[in-house]
């Protein structure tokens, strides 16, 4: 057993880390919280315009007026990549950048050129690991960043598909359904997928409404779809955020948790072993009184 100036200096060390791990675990938690309002926060507008983008683009004649909504002959397809810059949250990247590194082979295989853009550190440094360096790296971006930063990187994808440089966007990032839901997820964001949104699901049982449009519905069809991809796009980033601190917060605590058994255990062990260091003492006490006597 080891001695109990062992036993005390790995209950102090494990004290110190299980201090930090709780202080990053509430960090966490408050960004988690922020995180959470904005990613819910969103959702509805996310829902609503992709209802009517749907709604208006559901016809051929519709979908002829946006290149948008129309695949290009280019096999040239970009995998953007939503990763963190910070570890300690879990399986959050891994999981992630296993189904990006999947999604880029299955691109691969069936005859496209995939352009790897990525977004955060970990997935750089993934990928530049397994020898497929991303063309485009975004490092700066974290829980701060504002909506005029994506909007430009998703300005950019939408000049380069409508110039037919790239014949689509594929997104891979984190989907946050709730507190305990999230999970890696691949999107299309170019050509626009219409997707079933949450408004139609709930929509799906009540009539149908007959608009009219002022201006017509191919002009505001052909504003809407560039506000859908932006928002498309920066919903990814918000829902990325909460599963990140999520993650992260569930981590920590997991960490602290165990730390906390390792202490109480190493207590126990430390009292074990003091009271033999005691016992002993003790009997070389009496042992050289009787030899004394």
């Amino acid at each position: 057993m080891a001695n109990t100036r062992e036993i005390l200096q790995r209950k102090n060390t494990i004290s110190n880390i299980c201090k930090i791990t709780r202080t990053m675990e509430m960090v966490a938690t408050s960004r988690f919280k922020k995180a959470h309002d904005k990613s819910v926060g969103l959702r509805c507008y996310t829902d609503n315009i992709t209802y009517l983008v749907n709604s208006l683009a559901g016809g051929k004649e519709a979908r002829a007026i946006s290149p948008l909504l129309q695949r290009n002959s280019s096999k040239k397809v970009v995998q953007l990549v939503f990763s963190s810059n910070r570890g300690l949250c879990g399986s959050y990247n891994s999981s992630l950048l296993r189904l990006a590194e999947r999604n880029y082979d299955n691109l691969r295989a069936s005859g496209h050129t995939p352009e790897l853009r990525v977004i955060g550190k970990k997935g750089v440094s993934y990928f530049n690991f397994i020898k497929k360096a991303p063309k485009v790296s975004y490092t700066h971006i974290n829980e701060k960043t504002t909506y005029g930063e994506i909007e430009k990187i998703a300005n950019e994808l939408i000049s380069l598909y409508e110039s037919g440089m790239i014949g689509g966007v594929d997104i891979v990032y984190t989907c946050f359904d709730s507190s305990s839901i999230f999970y890696p997820k691949k999107v299309q964001l170019l050509p626009f997928e219409s997707s079933e949104s949450r408004l139609e699901r709930e929509k799906k049982t009540m009539p149908v409404e007959n608009y009219i449009f002022l201006p017509a519905a191919e002009d505001i069809l052909k504003k809407l779809l560039p506000a859908a991809v932006r928002t498309r796009l920066y919903q990814c980033f918000c829902d990325s955020i909460a599963s990140e601190q999520m993650s992260r917060m569930r981590s920590m605590k997991a960490a602290t948790d165990n730390a906390q058994e390792m202490i109480t255990e190493l207590a126990s062990q430390y009292n074990k072993a003091r009271q033999g260091q005691i016992t002993g003492e003790l009997l070389d006490i009496v042992g050289g009184a009787e030899a004394l006597k």
